[in-house]
């Protein structure tokens, strides 16, 4: 019997007066279920254009039946396009995570901070690379020189060290992986982390919008944008 993937999404602006992610799940000619979120950066027009520019260029290149990279070089392009149309737009740029399902294997490619979790037998585990300063920020405590505290409230946490704004690529994450039965796929935008590992396996059982549901829940303080796609492999 051949493996079926199904999926659905959900988003919400949180604490913020605008939504500047975007994101799309579309079932290809071969079966193959294709996910993408992207979180805008530069401001209220700029970040909502980029993000979504970036997902329409990104999946009308994917049926066109080009892969994942033609996808964000398409992506990247339509930012840089729509960035130089208009000045006002200048600067502005998106993260990017996208993901193949197919039979027993997914494909993604990645840039800037936006995480794709697995979770599998009841744990959590990030597939894609993080762009931004986090992980430099976190490896400062592993060697006692910040608190956990100090890491978590640093000011340049979240300063990307990579986007999609039309510019040269240099950091590019991308892989696959072999899936069993009842594993699950979520392709988030950061605005997830207010929620630690625990809360996010516990939610992940539930639809998309369950676990955007939790993120509010949390009320944190001027919550970011949050958007979730949930993939769950059938038998």
């Amino acid at each position: 019997m051949a493996v079926r993937w199904r999926g659905e999404g959900s988003q919400h602006q949180g604490g913020r007066p605008y939504q500047e992610d975007s994101w799309k799940l579309v079932t290809l000619a071969d079966g193959s279920l294709l996910a993408i979120v992207a979180d805008g950066m530069g401001g209220h027009a700029g970040g909502a254009v980029a993000s979504k520019l970036a997902v329409d260029a990104f999946v009308h290149a994917v049926e066109q039946g080009g892969g994942l990279a033609d996808g964000l070089k398409d992506a990247n392009e339509a930012v840089r396009v729509g960035a130089e149309s208009k000045p006002e737009l200048n600067g502005m740029g998106a993260t990017i995570v996208a993901a193949l399902a197919r039979g027993d294997e997914v494909r993604w490619i990645s840039v800037g901070d936006s995480p794709f979790y697995l979770v599998t037998a009841g744990k959590l585990e990030q597939l894609n690379a993080d762009h931004s300063m986090a992980p430099q920020i976190d490896a400062l405590v592993e060697r006692g020189m910040l608190t956990a505290e100090e890491a978590e409230h640093h000011p340049g946490r979240h300063t990307l060290r990579e986007a999609v704004m039309g510019e040269p690529l240099s950091l590019i994450d991308k892989g696959s992986r072999r899936l069993g039965p009842g594993d699950k796929l979520l392709l988030c935008s950061d605005g997830v982390q207010t929620l630690t590992a625990e809360q996010i396996v516990a939610a992940s059982s539930r639809p998309a919008s369950g676990l955007v549901e939790a993120v509010l829940a949390a009320a944190k303080d001027h919550q970011d944008n949050v958007t979730v796609i949930r993939l769950e492999r059938g038998a």
